[in-house]
């Protein structure tokens, strides 16, 4: 595999933490026009209009957040194997220039080594985090590789999900994500919700965001994999916590049951709070980051160990704690030296 090849597949990484970067500031980076808000509503009873009403103000509310934490979990369960991601951190978009840091991780199936990644920007440096190291990603590779340098930070669409909550409902009022909250829950209906999703790709491609990320966000869902989603979920549902204080949404939870017309059904769930709304937040650069070019050289690694390496490749076998310790001690005596940490690879492979 060629160190061209390599960067290829490493600005494709960049760019999905990227993506999730823009997914975890999504409500708190949208435009300042407060979109439907009207005096909100609180308490139980259960009344549609006092639901839909706070759903109006809760998400529209969000615009006008700032910084904060945020936490976004998908986990998926298929027949008892579960396979989840999160994504967590601070964000400041109202700084001057905008700061963030998101931490991931990953895991798989089959009682694997969860994935850790990360991305840190502190206005004018940007650093890219993978298992436990920190690499520094270069002027050169932000402006050309990444288009960071054209991120709209301040202008990320926004998804207003009373578009596609069905029959909402207060349930009364709660604490959630540190606050006061009234608790509202509802149905979904999967082609709207389809449709609002299109809606987001397409001003996400308008606005820039999608060169930002190399070019990897589409502008909308394929219409095969729309209707397979839409075909598949089952009794889809949505629970929304709106601070009592600001109107705001705090936490959101979605799930569904999942039966695919092949394969294993399961289910699918989704929840995204925010903490520590527009308070001041700490965003460092990590301490002696690395050169870029050890990444470029673990990825090549990394992929070869699981089948991902091109045509031909064997079956992926999951490279063990010690394993990953050990190829990670093998990039850090190459010291950036590219052929040298290719060859770290048969740490992984055992080839």
């Amino acid at each position: 595999m060629t160190h061209r090849v390599l960067e290829h597949r490493a600005r494709a990484v960049v760019a999905l933490l990227l993506a999730l970067l823009a997914a975890l500031t999504l409500a708190a980076c949208g435009s300042d026009d407060d979109k439907g808000s009207s005096g909100g509503g609180g308490g139980s009873g259960g009344d549609t209009a006092d639901a839909q009403t706070l759903l109006n103000d809760g998400f529209a509310g969000l615009q006008k957040i700032r910084s904060g934490k945020g936490t976004l979990s998908v986990k998926l369960n298929a027949e008892g194997e579960e396979a989840a991601i999160e994504v967590a951190g601070p964000f400041d978009t109202g700084s001057n220039p905008p700061q963030s840091q998101i931490d991931a991780t990953i895991t798989l199936p089959g009682g694997r080594e969860p994935i850790r990644a990360g991305f840190i920007s502190t206005g004018d440096k940007a650093y890219v985090e993978f298992q436990g190291s920190a690499y520094e990603l270069s002027s050169e590779l932000l402006r050309e590789g990444t288009g960071m340098d054209r991120l709209p930070l301040t202008s990320v669409p926004r998804i207003d999900a009373q578009d596609w909550v069905t029959d909402p409902k207060v349930e009364g009022d709660e604490q959630a994500a540190g606050v006061d909250t009234t608790h509202v829950s509802g149905g979904i209906d999967a082609s709207a919700l389809m449709d609002s999703i299109d809606g987001v790709l397409a001003d996400v491609s308008r606005e820039g965001l999608g060169a930002a990320a190399g070019g990897q966000v589409p502008s909308r869902i394929p219409a095969d994999a729309r209707a397979q989603i839409e075909r598949a979920l089952r009794d889809p549902r949505i629970d929304v916590w709106v601070s009592k204080d600001d109107s705001t949404v705090r936490r959101m939870e979605l799930s569904s049951g999942i039966e695919p017309e092949a394969g294993r059904s399961g289910d699918f769930s989704l929840s995204y709070e925010l903490t520590d709304v527009n308070e001041p937040q700490t965003i460092e650069a990590p301490a002696n980051p690395k050169p870029f070019d050890e990444l470029l050289a673990g990825l090549g690694g990394l992929m070869s160990a699981s089948g991902l390496g091109g045509a031909g490749a064997a079956t992926p076998t999951a490279p063990s704690a010690d394993d990953l310790s050990k190829y990670q001690k093998c990039l850090t005596d190459a010291n950036g030296d590219v052929r040298k940490g290719q060859e770290c690879e048969a740490l992984l492979t055992g080839r």
